[in-house]
């Protein structure tokens, strides 16, 4: 199964007071990279996340916002080490200056950042919150793991199309190799009439036949063009086993890549050089595609 890394889902839920919502989104990396964006007050729920996206996700960069709000009445908070501050000040102008009067409760609440208000979870709501954030996190996942297989599909057909043209080109080197080492040996044989005498006196034949033997063998490509087969086929079998598959393809891709480079270096032949060069073009847009793979 083909599983795409490129995600996107979401998970909201309410409970009494409580509300969350969950959002997460996935993009290729090498490993599995996890952002959690989470008030600095509940980041004690982080690990729990963190678990619950490592038992769905291998690979990826994933980045999980999670959204925390209490419905419930406005708490008010007063900032009790800046109200002390305030009433030091004043007694220190009083005895300094000999200032009189007093400060009362308004005063103070009206002093700049005594007040604030803030969407707070009352003691009793830990439970609640790590049941909804839990819900939420499964919910989103889900979403990305569908989006993914949807990718997933997509990626894989156009990678069905990419081998089937790299299966060609092969095809097409294996039918030119045959000519190609008649056409070798037409040629070594036009050289040697060029450069011997007339009826190749001095020339001992079998170790002319010999040295043509060892063209013939280093000029050979039917083992790559065999091990470029199979290759192929193992990149298929990979394409629909139910194991997530990206770094297995890409070792492959670097076996075909390396294969073809052989073929290359060995063969003289302008068409199957040709053939070659365009196989390592489909290579390079699978390498492309596999990078997305889970």
């Amino acid at each position: 199964m083909i599983l795409s890394m490129t995600g996107y889902g979401i998970g909201s839920a309410q409970k009494d007071d409580v509300a969350v919502a969950v959002e997460i989104r996935t993009v290729n990396h090498r490993f599995l990279d996890m952002h959690v964006r989470l008030s600095r007050e509940y980041l004690s729920l982080e690990g729990d996340i963190q678990n619950a996206v490592r038992n769905a996700l291998d690979r990826g960069r994933v980045e999980i916002n999670v959204s925390i709000q209490y419905t419930g009445p406005t708490v008010f908070l007063v900032h009790g080490n800046l109200v002390k501050g305030y009433l030091d000040a004043a007694e220190k102008l009083k005895e300094d200056f000999n200032i009189r009067g007093e400060l009362d409760a308004k005063t103070v609440l009206n002093l700049p950042g005594i007040l604030h208000n803030r969407e707070t979870l009352p003691d009793d709501a830990s439970g609640t919150l790590s049941e909804l954030v839990t819900a939420c996190v499964r919910s989103a996942l889900e979403g990305v793991l569908l989006m993914r297989r949807q990718e997933g599909e997509s990626l894989r057909k156009d990678m069905i199309r990419n081998l089937a043209n790299i299966q060609e080109c092969v095809g097409r080197i294996q039918s030119l190799s045959i000519t190609s080492a008649a056409e070798t040996l037409q040629k070594l044989q036009d050289r040697l009439s060029q450069l011997l005498p007339q009826g190749g006196g001095g020339v001992d034949p079998q170790r002319l036949a010999q040295e043509a033997a060892l063209l013939a063998d280093k000029a050979d490509i039917s083992e790559e063009i065999t091990r470029l087969r199979s290759h192929i086929e193992q990149y298929h079998s990979l394409m629909d086993a139910e194991e997530k598959t990206g770094k297995k393809l890409d070792f492959l891709l670097q076996e075909l890549h390396r294969e073809t480079n052989t073929i290359l270096s060995k063969s003289g032949n302008l068409e199957i050089a040709r053939y070659a060069i365009a196989i390592k073009t489909d290579i390079e847009k699978l390498r492309e595609q596999v990078q997305n793979v889970e």
